[in-house]
């Protein structure tokens, strides 16, 4: 029997991204662990208790949501947030749609596809907060929508769900990455298991393979810790590696680590954002790229590179913050200033 968290410890501005990590945190103070493998749909993920017994099980598109479905199930979450967050977790069509296009829990490479495939035509992809979820809206050359916007766990999971609704641009896709084989998939044909837990304010995901660790490392989150883990077990291209790292020497997020995880983070920049009518433009170069729009001014970029939650932290980071989050007057701050005396 898990106990169930106190919403009290739960921040629902930083977003289902950042609650699923809060939830990581939670139990991995109590002895247990996440674990997953990828998977033809995506990602099978469970809750392992102290005593190895499994405690809730989940599939999702890549890792993170996997897990935090995982959580759901485990009934660890108060009620009305889990019913909160099944909403924007992803169904079984979408799941098979977007498995059409890459699948085995990959979603970066073809999200890159989709913003370039729209960028390409025209159109132009925008990102902002949607309720616990980030919502996905892909604009033609006119300024329409394309097709119906998503609500998902992130940005990069919404910008697949909503491409593979789209019989045209799924296709298109499908076809780009037609033969190849990707990290996940070779995972999964050698079984490979993800074993994840958060330490010391940051997440560590082990990989085992004929039970003997492979691959060992940590990150800001599940996805960058993960991908570190298989870099570390000499998976992966080396080009794409290699950007990778030069990601990570180069961000600055690190020399001022609070212990939140980078989804948690860019959730709380894009719900900022969203309050004071800021908007987030996600364009392909060698990273993920967002480009923050105050009306029609550019006032920040930042980049990604396994998600655009990352990209709005950085952007945080490398711009004018006052511009990008519009700061209100401090609330309760004993000091008044004077009224000035007339004539």
């Amino acid at each position: 029997m898990v106990d169930k968290v106190s919403s009290s410890i739960l921040d629902l501005t930083e977003g289902a991204c950042g609650i699923c990590h809060r939830i990581l945190e939670e139990i991995s103070d109590q002895g247990m662990r996440a674990e997953s493998r990828e998977c033809f749909e995506g990602v099978d993920a469970w809750l392992v208790d102290a005593s190895g017994e499994t405690v809730g099980v989940g599939r999702d598109i890549t890792w993170a949501p996997a897990i935090l479905r995982a959580e759901i199930d485990a009934g660890i979450l108060p009620e009305d947030i889990a019913f909160e967050l099944e909403d924007i977790l992803t169904d079984k069509t979408d799941l098979r749609r977007v498995a059409r296009m890459s699948g085995y829990g990959r979603v970066v490479t073809s999200a890159g596809l989709i913003i370039s495939l729209i960028w390409e035509n025209g159109g132009y992809v925008e990102v902002k907060r949607d309720g616990i979820g980030v919502r996905a809206i892909f604009y033609d050359e006119n300024g329409d929508e394309i097709s119906n916007s998503v609500t998902g766990f992130c940005p990069v999971c919404a910008i697949n769900i909503s491409a593979g609704r789209v019989p045209s641009i799924r296709r298109k896709i499908a076809e780009q990455l037609k033969g190849s084989k990707n990290t996940g998939q070779i995972k999964y044909e050698r079984g490979i298991l993800n074993s994840i837990r958060w330490k010391n304010r940051r997440v560590y995901t082990d990989l085992i393979e004929d039970d003997k660790i492979i691959g060992r490392n940590w990150g800001c989150c599940i996805a960058y810790s993960t991908v570190r883990a298989e870099i570390a077990a000499g998976l992966g291209s080396k080009k794409w590696n290699r950007i990778f790292k030069h990601y990570c020497d180069q961000c600055p997020l690190k020399h001022c680590w609070i212990g939140k995880a980078m989804g948690a983070l860019g959730n709380k920049v894009l719900h900022r954002m969203k309050n004071v009518n800021v908007k987030e433009i996600v364009r392909m170069e060698d990273y993920i790229t967002v480009d923050i729009m105050d009306n029609e001014k550019r006032v920040g970029y930042g980049i990604g590179t396994l998600c655009s939650l990352s990209a709005s932290v950085n952007a945080l980071m490398r711009s004018d913050a006052i511009k990008i989050l519009k700061p209100t007057p401090a609330e309760g701050f004993p000091y008044k200033e004077r009224k000035r005396k007339e004539g």
